[in-house]
């Protein structure tokens, strides 16, 4: 069913289209977010450091990179979300907002 805005405007075909369409800014703010905790530079060194033979060494880089992973599970699970939105919050959704990715 369409997704009409309040001026009769057809905005989305239906909650898939939308899906679709928001998952592109999803990931563009999962990528934002990461790189301000982690810029790509740190990134190679804590990969490296997974693989460390020093135990403390991996062990903070896989503290580190726990970050990073929950991140990309949380673009996921909003991703997978914005199909069963409410034609409300399709209207608004907005990806860079705080409250989709909180806890």
């Amino acid at each position: 069913m369409a997704i009409i805005s309040s001026d009769g405007t057809v905005r989305f075909i239906d909650a898939n289209e939308a899906q679709t369409l928001f998952t592109p800014h999803v990931k563009a703010e999962c990528e934002r977010r990461i790189l301000e905790i982690m810029p790509a530079w740190k990134q190679r060194n804590v990969i490296a450091d997974l693989w460390s033979d020093n135990a403390d060494t991996k062990a903070a880089a896989a503290t580190e990179w726990a970050k990073v992973t929950a991140l990309r599970a949380k673009s996921n699970e909003i991703e997978a979300s914005i199909g069963s939105m409410s034609d409300d919050q399709i209207l608004n959704f907005n990806a860079s907002d705080d409250a989709h990715w909180s806890e």
